[in-house]
């Protein structure tokens, strides 16, 4: 009988451990030019709500928090800036009382300018 409650407690630690793993392989990839940049409060704490516009599509919007893995270029700041990326899950963010929703960038690079 002590085999059982080990046997779960061997998969639910499985299972746990493989978590992040498993949800960064649903991560699609984004790009382009940034068109606009609005600081914002989310509930992981001071976010980013980004609007970017890839090669010949129409504008998509993302947004930045402090939990995304940025690179060493940074968050995106400026308009004209080009991001590369991964987003993952349906976000939202606030200005004031007013909500803004976008995709969570989960791992973003940026130029310089």
């Amino acid at each position: 009988m002590t085999t059982l409650p080990r046997f779960a407690v061997g998969i639910f630690l499985a299972v746990l451990l493989l978590a992040p793993l498993s949800a960064s392989a649903f991560s699609l990839s984004f790009g382009g030019r940034v068109l606009a940049v609005i600081p914002c409060k989310s509930v992981l704490g001071p976010s980013l709500y980004v609007t970017i516009i890839p090669a010949g599509l129409f504008p998509a919007t993302y947004i930045w928090t402090p939990a995304t893995i940025t690179f060493s270029a940074g968050p995106p700041r400026t308009i004209g800036q080009q991001v590369l990326g991964l987003y993952d899950l349906p976000f939202f963010c606030t200005v004031g009382f007013t909500p803004f929703f976008g995709l969570r960038m989960f791992m973003v690079g940026t130029s310089l300018i």
